[in-house]
């Protein structure tokens, strides 16, 4: 999206907000952004006061978020009085024509804005679907988030949604816009001969619930099934919440994923539960690599079939598609192939390009 918004530089003034700790801003990161984007304002702003001035943690954060809990009980809600009084200052300092908003959590500051204006959320996933999964709620808990999050999107002209299925539910209680954005991704055409890998399976992953749990279901349950000449790379936080293994290679959090992916020959996404679609199965296939997942890998994507995903029920079907792939070079190219046709079809760039040109050039005009 900001690589977008960078080539539109000439057409578009973009203002990107960004919260301070969740973003994991420091110095360093605000000063590589602006080298990276210079046509983009940058702000990073707090959603609450740091503990160490305690009497200005008190009485502007802890006080007035007390007293906002009590009378506006949301469970879904992320915002505060500072971080809305910061916003509140940022609507009121630029007139924006469009306003798009990342996520649910965030959605009720489109009622700090004082002027009409074009408003989009983007919603990245399913929050009730989320919740229900992360949280164990029970039937009353979710169809209170359920309306929390209804009543969200109802304060938006446009909702985005990167899932199809997710999208056919959103249309089903709202009239307004759905649009589904396809999540363009570029076709990598540098292939590595597998004698050159350092890697045979890789595994990218952050370290929320949903990749904990597949994580350690992974671990305890295909991994003790797979040839132990097998080697497996990990990136991402996931790495600190699996045990030490001889076949296992932790690298941690890394900015450029281009090399890793180019260093493994098959990618796995063992996920027993999540929403929304999953970025790093389309980004695993527009490496060229084959991917092994469970039916949750290929929620959200357009084709569930011949699409360079193998979609495995259980363990021993997982392991066996890895030792196919790794053992049978016509087969592995087959499932690379797919992949390819499937991600030309359904996540080029240009058409993601096609359809925010419509929302922001037109609306612009």
């Amino acid at each position: 999206m900001l690589s977008y918004f960078s080539d539109r530089a000439s057409d578009l003034e973009v203002d990107f907000v960004s919260e301070e700790s969740w973003g994991q801003w420091d110095a360093g990161s605000q000063s590589d952004f602006r080298l990276r984007y210079p046509s983009i304002n940058l702000h990073v702003i707090n959603r609450k006061v740091r503990r160490d001035n305690f009497l200005k943690y008190l009485f502007h954060y802890k006080i007035p978020l007390f007293f906002r809990n009590l009378f506006f009980n949301s469970t879904i809600d992320h915002t505060t009085p500072m971080l809305r009084r910061k916003m509140r200052k940022l609507f009121s300092t630029y007139n924006y024509d469009i306003v798009v908003i990342s996520y649910v959590h965030w959605g009720g500051l489109v009622d700090l804005i004082p002027y009409q204006t074009y408003k989009v959320i983007d919603t990245h996933d399913f929050i009730t679907a989320q919740y229900s999964l992360s949280k164990g709620l029970n039937a009353q808990q979710i169809g209170k988030v359920l309306g929390q999050e209804l009543e969200v999107l109802r304060k938006f002209d446009e909702i985005w949604t990167y899932s199809v299925e997710e999208k056919y539910i959103f249309e089903q209680f709202n009239k307004k816009i759905v649009k589904l954005l396809p999540v363009g991704f570029p076709p990598q055409d540098k292939q590595i001969a597998p004698s050159n890998t350092t890697f045979d399976i890789l595994y990218i992953a952050s370290d929320n619930p949903h990749n904990k749990r597949g994580a350690t279901w992974f671990y305890e349950n295909v991994l003790p099934l797979l040839n132990q000449h097998i080697r497996i790379g990990i990136v991402g936080n996931i790495g600190k919440y699996i045990p030490e293994h001889d076949q296992l290679s932790k690298i941690g959090v890394i900015g450029e994923l281009h090399d890793v992916y180019h260093s493994a020959r098959v990618v796995i996404c063992p996920m027993l539960s999540g929403t929304g679609v999953k970025v790093k199965v389309l980004e695993g296939i527009s490496f060229g690599k084959p991917v092994v997942t469970t039916v949750r890998g290929v929620d959200g994507l357009l084709n569930k079939r011949n699409n360079g995903c193998i979609v495995c029920n259980n363990h021993v079907e997982f392991a066996a598609a890895i030792h196919n792939l790794l053992d049978n070079p016509d087969f592995y190219r087959e499932i690379v192939q797919q992949g390819k046709e499937y991600l030309s079809t359904y996540h080029s760039q240009k058409k993601e390009v096609q359809i925010l040109d419509e929302v922001f050039l037109k609306n612009c005009e």
